[in-house]
């Protein structure tokens, strides 16, 4: 029950200050890594940790995420990486390719076609689903920098999010300024959120205002009610931040 329960929040302490969105602040390193405590239910237990590296060139990205957990909730080998790459526009990220490969299950992927304007949502290389995309539209993990881009507009924006199961059309808002208290200390936030109107998806997403809004705490919580948070413990700028993912790599070998 547990495995089946995080695996589905996978795959698809703050006072809030009633203050509109500041003026933009600068844009993060183009490369650099976040490690994340994870956290599960509504007491938050801790889990795991998560490691997510971004490069965002400009006119390409490449962002991942890969997920351990360790415990009671390690018995059940929950371990996976998400994996988005794509393009940069005028619009912001433009993803052409999601990936999730989890332990014990087949891979499964989203593809991108934006000449066509369709979205093909596979299962081991077999089409399970399709849907349609417009300019903006995102995948599970684009949307954590995507949120940047909507966080400076200071207005809602509609998208349609991808993740390795389904697409879902979605509101992306700001909700205001926040500080939250992390592993990594007291952070000044921009608080976003992300949710479909059926609740197949709903997502926190903190920017965080000292590190040119990258995300520093993602919550996300399933038609259930099940709670899966992550919050920052370890933020790393350039080729140490890169360095993060080789290093951790040669770890499990």
């Amino acid at each position: 029950m547990l495995r089946r329960a995080l695996a589905g929040l996978l795959l698809i302490g703050a006072a809030v200050l009633p203050l509109q969105v500041r003026a933009a602040t600068a844009e993060p390193p183009a490369a650099g890594s976040i490690g994340f405590d994870v956290h599960y239910g509504e007491r938050g237990f801790k889990v795991g940790e998560a490691l997510h590296q971004w490069h965002i060139g400009e006119t390409r990205y490449e962002l991942r995420l890969n997920l351990e957990a360790s415990g009671l909730a390690g018995l059940f080998g929950l371990q996976y990486e998400q994996r988005s790459t794509g393009a940069i526009d005028r619009h912001g990220l433009r993803p052409e390719r999601f990936s999730v490969e989890q332990r014990g299950r087949k891979p499964e992927s989203a593809h991108f076609d934006w000449i066509a304007g369709r979205v093909s949502i596979r299962r081991d290389g077999t089409e399970r689903r399709s849907g349609e995309i417009r300019p903006g539209d995102q995948d599970l993990l684009s949307l954590w920098h995507q949120a940047r881009r909507v966080a400076r507009s200071g207005k809602s924006a509609t998208v349609a999010v991808a993740t390795s199961k389904s697409l879902k059309q979605a509101t992306l808002e700001v909700l205001g300024e926040e500080v939250l208290e992390l592993p990594i200390g007291r952070v000044a936030a921009v608080r976003m959120r992300a949710y479909a109107a059926d609740g197949g998806l709903d997502i926190g997403i903190w920017l965080s205002r000292e590190h040119g809004l990258l995300p520093v705490r993602i919550r996300i919580e399933d038609e259930k009610g099940a709670v899966l948070d992550q919050r920052a413990a370890r933020i790393e700028f350039g080729p140490a931040g890169e360095a993060a993912r080789a290093n951790k790599n040669s770890n499990k070998n």
